[in-house]
């Protein structure tokens, strides 16, 4: 048989086997193959391989090949899927894998878990958790932070109309399953905006104890000793944290907690925080401020998913939640890459190429450009390609030997 007819039957049975990748990113897809494997063994051989090639073909997106004005559509993907096939080909694969009800986002949990945080996790782990909308999707999110951004550890996507009871009971059931995925040395403490502030959640909460940080409505009922008050009306000080033990959140309810109260002097509201009832040990006053204040961080990651990654623009028109729960699967893989990216060893050289400090800090730093955008900078210029194809091999590597995520930033 001729050389040329063997190099061709070759390339035919790949491609029948589906595994006609391009050949600069099979090193990419194979690490990547091999690392989403051993990190969940239940996702199995072909939708690991799935999961990668739709995580590389994001990658390849945010290089600047996106179409639609930056918003993203399937279209985009299928075209940067990283197959050696036509368009036709990779379209047929891009819409079985969004079919594939063996891949849902929120079974991953299990995966995000082990990539953020690594095998053998412990002690507290603060986890903030919140929620968005994508083009009138609702999606809850759950993250550890990461380089001023949250990486999720795990979401839900769900449509109003087909919820059965409540959505209290998705929120419920997800923060049950993040804490079920950690394992005996360690425990998660939830850290949620008022949008949870609900007296069934902080008793669900306090008997599993399992710590939280959630802030209150100032229009909530409280008890403080004998005073019976809203919660707005707490006094405080200003730019000074204040503790009461022991007060018993909702007026029917009456739930105990602790209340940390602070107001900075930069924002219009204070805030009121709820935590577990005598946890002045576990979590100081101090901390629990600092909890919440990185909190605001998970909207700076909602912006990047929305805006520059641009899934505000993604049209979906049947199985709308669990579709977008499979897309936001590998944009949460592809995501933790790219936000290590460029918060790791090739940071500063692709800062130094890029960026223009500001005059005066803002926010405790000089620095302009994010995590995500140096990355996806680093992605996109020629001159960073050999030194962030072998920064990506090295981090998939890392990830596959244990190293969590939230050790991998600098």
């Amino acid at each position: 048989m001729r050389p040329k007819t063997h190099r061709r039957n070759a390339r035919a049975r790949q491609r029948h086997a589906g595994r006609a990748f391009e050949p600069s990113q099979a090193p990419t897809v194979q690490h990547l193959q091999e690392l989403l494997q051993a990190a969940a063994p239940e996702l199995g051989r072909w939708l690991a391989l799935g999961l990668a090639l739709l995580s590389v073909a994001m990658l390849q997106l945010w290089r600047g090949a996106r179409s639609g004005n930056g918003w993203l559509t399937l279209a985009a993907i299928s075209r940067c899927l990283p197959l050696d096939e036509n368009e036709k080909a990779r379209s047929k694969r891009l819409y079985r894998l969004l079919r594939n009800s063996s891949l849902d986002g929120t079974q991953m949990t299990p995966l995000l878990v082990r990539l953020a945080l690594g095998p053998r996790p412990k002690g507290f782990i603060p986890i903030v958790v919140d929620q968005t909308d994508i083009r009138g999707t609702p999606v809850i999110t759950a993250g550890v932070r990461v380089a001023r951004r949250v990486i999720p550890v795990a979401f839900v996507s769900y449509e109003y109309v087909k919820i059965r009871k409540s959505q209290n009971i998705i929120e419920n059931s997800l923060l049950q399953l993040i804490a079920s995925c950690l394992p005996p040395g360690c425990k998660p403490v939830f850290v949620l905006d008022r949008g949870y502030a609900r007296a069934s959640l902080i008793r669900q909460l306090n008997a599993l104890r399992i710590p939280f940080v959630l802030r209150g409505r100032s229009n909530t009922m409280v008890r403080i000793g004998r005073r019976r008050l809203f919660l707005g009306r707490v006094p405080h000080r200003l730019g000074r944290a204040s503790r009461h033990l022991r007060v018993s959140y909702q007026d029917t309810a009456q739930e105990p907690v602790d209340l940390v109260i602070f107001h900075d002097p930069g924002f219009k509201e204070p805030w009121f925080l709820l935590v577990p009832p005598d946890s002045e040990q576990l979590l100081p006053t101090s901390e629990v401020v600092a909890l919440y204040r990185d909190r605001m961080q998970v909207e700076l990651t909602f912006r990047d998913w929305k805006t520059h990654l641009g899934i505000r623009g993604l049209r979906l028109e049947i199985d709308v939640a669990p579709r977008l729960g499979r897309l936001l699967l590998a944009l949460s893989v592809a995501y933790i890459l790219v936000v290590l990216l460029g918060s790791g060893e090739i940071a500063p050289r692709v800062r130094e190429h890029t960026e223009v400090l500001r005059p005066t800090p803002r926010h405790g730093t000089r620095r302009r450009l994010s995590a995500l955008s140096i990355g996806i900078l680093a992605l996109s210029l020629e001159r960073f390609a050999t030194a962030v194809s072998q920064a990506l091999h090295r981090l998939l590597a890392a990830l596959l030997r244990g190293v969590p995520a939230t050790e991998l930033s600098t």
